[in-house]
């Protein structure tokens, strides 16, 4: 692993950064100059493209910026990519979702979550709201669409079961990434398997409302974008870690409460995105059914960023179960994760209610 960017080592002492940080407790993060004389630059990498799941990542980069850290957003190709990617240490942090980093930790990479940035990956089943299909049961018999690499496919068989059916109940049809969403709206299957967060914005530009079956709904709980890097980094630069985390919480609540605001600062960090017709469009579907997930018992209960040790736990055993390959290792749940910087950031009723009323519209499940 080559050694990480971040050239003043040990400049910012944790002393520096509790004093910097320390804030009552629901008031936010309120960042000072933690580096007194440059800025420290890190690498941070998407899972994928920029888009309203992931738009939180750009309104933080205020919060870090006044922290005294220079952060580089990098576009993702997948999320697999993207912890592989930071375990090399290319990258210092990234927010890939939580299933492919333990799914990478079963085949060994370092990886080490530092919070939960968005609360359901949205693996499901999506179909037409005219359809006959109106529970999951409904599926049987009925062709369901899927790309055989997308996430979600592997969880299939389970989510199948624990509905009280079985692979060989439907009629499964492989369809390429390009097409699948076209396949649901020309009527060539019955249903599709998707990240529906992502085939929302196309199946929505058709005039299609779906209805949705969630995997998380059915016994498949799975966390998305969390903020990880590698256990040897968070050794070596801890105040650095929890100055990023608390920055992008910062971000989160950001979004959460100023989605408008939030579009044109992507604007400004992309531009290029501003020259589809529909892409203000498109960022608010992604923005509405991202911030809908993000009203959580976790989020409202505990703080913005905290993790269920329950949720790791099971989706350890759910990644291992389902996605692992002989000679995997099942790690240990408890080492994936840490909630130590999260849950200082909390929302109140009313911001609560406020995000639950905005993002309504777009609620899955």
């Amino acid at each position: 692993m080559r050694k990480p960017t971040n050239k003043l080592k040990g400049a910012l002492s944790r002393r520096a950064f509790v004093a910097a940080g320390a804030v009552a407790a629901g008031a936010g993060f309120v960042p000072k100059k933690v580096y007194a004389q440059k800025k420290v630059t890190v690498k941070y990498t998407l899972s994928w493209l920029p888009e309203g799941a992931n738009i939180w990542s750009y309104a933080a980069k205020q919060f870090w910026t006044k922290a005294g850290i220079d952060v580089v957003i990098e576009k993702g190709t997948g999320s697999a990519a993207a912890t592989q990617a930071i375990a090399q240490g290319k990258y210092e942090f990234g927010i890939p979702s939580a299933p492919n980093c333990i799914q990478q930790a079963v085949k060994g990479l370092p990886l080490l979550t530092l919070g939960c940035f968005n609360y359901d990956t949205t693996m499901g089943v999506a179909t037409k709201p005219e359809s006959a299909i109106k529970a999951p049961a409904d599926l049987k018999g009925k062709k369901v669409g899927s790309t055989l690499t997308s996430g979600e496919y592997p969880f299939l068989p389970t989510f199948l079961k624990n509905v009280g059916l079985s692979m060989s109940d439907i009629q499964s049809v492989a369809l390429d990434s390009k097409v699948r969403e076209v396949a649901l709206i020309d009527n060539q299957c019955d249903a599709i398997t998707c990240f529906v967060a992502s085939a929302l914005p196309k199946i929505a530009a058709a005039g299609i409302k779906p209805r949705v079956f969630l995997y998380s709904k059915y016994g498949l709980p799975f966390y998305a974008h969390s903020l990880t890097t590698t256990p040897e980094y968070f050794a070596k630069e801890k105040a650095l870690c929890e100055a990023m985390t608390m920055g992008l919480a910062e971000g989160v609540k950001f979004t959460l409460l100023n989605p408008a605001e939030t579009i044109e600062i992507l604007f400004k960090e992309v531009p290029e995105l501003k020259l589809a017709s529909t892409a203000k469009e498109q960022l608010e579907i992604g923005m509405s059914v991202w911030a809908a997930n993000y009203v959580s018992k976790e989020a409202m209960d505990k703080g913005v960023g905290w993790a269920d040790p329950a949720v790791y736990a099971k989706m350890n055993d759910l990644v291992f179960d389902n996605a692992s390959s002989a000679g995997d290792k099942k790690p240990d749940p408890t080492l994936l994760y840490t909630n130590e910087f999260v849950g200082k950031l909390k929302l109140s009723d009313a911001d609560w209610a406020k995000v639950k009323a905005s993002s309504a519209k777009y609620a899955l499940g």
